[in-house]
């Protein structure tokens, strides 16, 4: 009767262990698999997208936001992309429409903001010096807070960074080639 009650006992402990090992392998998760848990937990910054843009679909995007950012203004202000970057307004002064055309060289700052270093100021057929009209366009015109006019650098500082989107997104230039008509940005989608 030892014989059968070792045996019962072996074969008891050889069940147990396949059972125990049954459980560590379904449960043991592979080495590739990322928890719900654990994703919650990284303090990733987000993802990010590269898009390229044309030098239409930039002065698109850029208009909507001025004109969305400017709705209550009565002066008008519009940018547009060709060759260079350019800022057009009205002024009224005495009664008089004096149309502004302000034109830029675009340059990408490492954090992704976009300097407009200003290349020449057309105010009808007045000559007026660049620092003169940035500071009338800074004084005169509410601008949106993205836009910073520097009139003793003759620069206006795009700060797409600061451009309030929805969603947790956010967008950043990574490179502005007019030349080539390739304006490449980062959008960051935040989780």
């Amino acid at each position: 009767m030892k014989k059968w009650r070792v045996a019962f006992f072996v074969l008891l402990a050889i069940n147990v262990l396949a059972l125990v090992g049954v459980v560590l392998f379904v449960t043991t998760p592979s080495k590739d698999f990322t928890s719900y848990e654990a994703l919650k937990n990284t303090s990733t910054e987000g993802n990010t997208v590269v898009v390229n843009a044309t030098k239409a679909d930039f002065e698109g995007i850029a208009n909507t936001y001025i004109q969305e950012a400017m709705k209550d203004q009565p002066i008008p202000l519009a940018l547009s992309v060709d060759d260079d970057v350019s800022i057009s307004t009205e002024l009224t002064v005495f009664s008089v429409t004096l149309p502004i055309l302000m034109k830029f060289e675009p340059l990408v700052q490492e954090d992704g903001n976009l300097l407009l270093e200003q290349k020449s100021v057309e105010v009808g057929m007045l000559d007026i010096p660049p620092e003169a009209a940035l500071k009338l366009l800074r004084d005169s015109v509410e601008l949106p807070e993205f836009m910073e006019v520097m009139p003793a650098d003759e620069e206006v500082l795009l700060k797409l960074t600061d451009i309030p989107l929805d969603g947790g997104i956010s967008v950043r230039a990574a490179s502005f080639n007019l030349e080539e008509d390739n304006i490449r940005l980062l959008v960051t989608i935040e989780p």
